[in-house]
């Protein structure tokens, strides 16, 4: 019998979205650490937090999830200081 000769096929769609299916689910969930940032500062300016995260090494788009689960969990709360700068804080 002979062996058929494997032939290498290029990219597909399929596997582009597996690709980013995978990388959704390796995405870390720091939104426990930011809390903790928030709570040890009081308040902390969306500049603040945000090198804060990339010293971390965190994409801007984990720190966004981060930032809304906080907020939809009634953990933290956006506002706008005397400044005009939005800072997140924690209740209470």
């Amino acid at each position: 019998m002979k062996k058929r000769k494997e032939e290498r096929r290029g990219l597909t769609l399929f596997d582009f979205v597996e690709d980013k299916k995978r990388e959704r689910a390796e995405a870390r969930d720091f939104s426990e650490e930011f809390l903790l940032f928030v709570k040890s500062r009081g308040s902390v300016t969306k500049t603040e937090a945000l090198q804060w995260a990339k010293s971390r090494g965190v994409t801007t788009a984990e720190f966004i999830r981060a930032v809304e689960k906080l907020v939809s969990e009634k953990k933290i709360r956006k506002r706008l200081n005397d400044e005009g700068e939005l800072i997140y804080e924690t209740y209470g």
